[in-house]
């Protein structure tokens, strides 16, 4: 008997634990996403908890030739997809597009389109949260997705970030960042940061790191680094913590005006 009530103890601190990482999750004022869920058959298999892979790229509103092609092949690669200046036009004319849960956080629409970060995952979200900056110079806002998802008794915290890039100034850079704040103060367990963080200047860089390690997260390296860059600064940044990195690798692509990061991770043990 001594093997049940040990396994009933590890069982319920699991979910003692899980229930208080995810009570201590902010409410979201604002959840009014794009979502269009996998159809039931065509869904794929869920990712394993033991090795995990995440696609980050610019989609660049699927505009250059040869996007949909490409995006075919990174689906063939990736678990969860995290695309920025995604077209909901695009991406529901997509063929494979059925096969995975689509959330989009529409930071605008633009001649009956909807643009915005957008999530693709092969389950449900278990809470989700959409956050707005708005462009200070040209009034056009950026989109952030937070997403709270739980399987194979794990929990992952997954952000989509596209930072406001049209200011000289630091203080709306980091105004935007500090919307993240309240979710990854607030909760404890596995999180992946990631996205097009436009640091094409030291400051933003610097601005960006302080609030990363503010916040305990870890930056993923790639080698070798064939990130989109501007003023030799790359642009785009995949962060991480209560999680172990495989492998990463950065794809040269011509479908999009940056480049896509894949990294496989692992959950780190308790």
């Amino acid at each position: 008997m001594r093997w049940f009530f040990q396994a009933m103890l590890i069982s319920t601190l699991f979910v003692l634990l899980s229930s208080a990482a995810y009570a201590q999750l902010p409410v979201c004022e604002n959840q009014t996403l794009d979502y269009h869920p996998a159809n039931i058959q065509n869904i794929q298999a869920l990712p394993d908890t033991a090795d995990f892979s995440v696609l980050v790229w610019n989609s660049y509103k699927g505009q250059n030739q040869g996007w949909t092609e490409q995006l075919e092949q990174f689906s063939q690669q990736a678990d969860f997809m995290l695309l920025q200046e995604a077209s909901r036009e695009r991406m529901l004319a997509w063929s494979e597009g059925p096969q995975w849960h689509q959330y989009q956080a529409i930071a605008f629409e633009w001649l009956g389109d909807g643009l915005g970060v957008m999530n693709l995952a092969k389950f449900a979200s278990e809470e989700n949260c959409l956050a707005l900056s708005t462009e200070p110079w040209i009034r056009v806002p950026k989109s952030a997705l937070l997403q709270l998802y739980q399987w194979q008794q794990q929990q992952l915290l997954l952000i989509n970030m596209h930072s406001i890039n049209f200011t000289l100034s630091e203080e709306d850079y980091l105004r935007q960042l500090q919307l993240l704040g309240p979710w990854l103060a607030g909760y404890h367990g596995a999180v992946i940061l990631a996205g097009d963080f436009n640091t094409w200047s030291s400051a933003r860089l610097a601005v960006l790191e302080q609030f990363i390690t503010a916040h305990q997260l870890k930056t993923v390296r790639f080698k070798p680094d064939r990130r989109t860059r501007f003023f030799g600064k790359a642009l785009d940044h995949v962060f991480y913590r209560g999680l172990r990195v495989n492998q990463s690798e950065s794809i040269v692509t011509e479908s999009s005006d940056h480049n896509a990061l894949l990294v496989h991770f692992r959950f780190a043990k308790r």
